[in-house]
């Protein structure tokens, strides 16, 4: 499929695309990465306890989003 971008336009779109792939191509080469494919990565939740918010720190301003209306 041919595209309808102007010169410039065009030009901007293939740096970007270009970037974007080589950089893909870059973070997904690495091999700093500890863990093996589909192997969930451990988080210390006692590290982060005071950052998590809930309805019981604060049940007055706590706000959930709901995703489907209730019935």
């Amino acid at each position: 499929m041919a595209s309808t971008l102007s010169g410039a336009a065009l030009q901007a779109s293939r740096a970007a695309l270009s970037a974007a792939l080589a950089d893909q191509v870059a973070s997904t080469t690495l091999d700093d990465d500890p863990l093996e494919p589909g192997e969930i990565q451990e988080v210390d939740m006692q590290a982060q306890v005071d950052g998590i918010r809930t309805v019981f720190s604060d049940p007055t301003n706590f706000n959930v989003k709901a995703c489907h209306p209730l019935p």
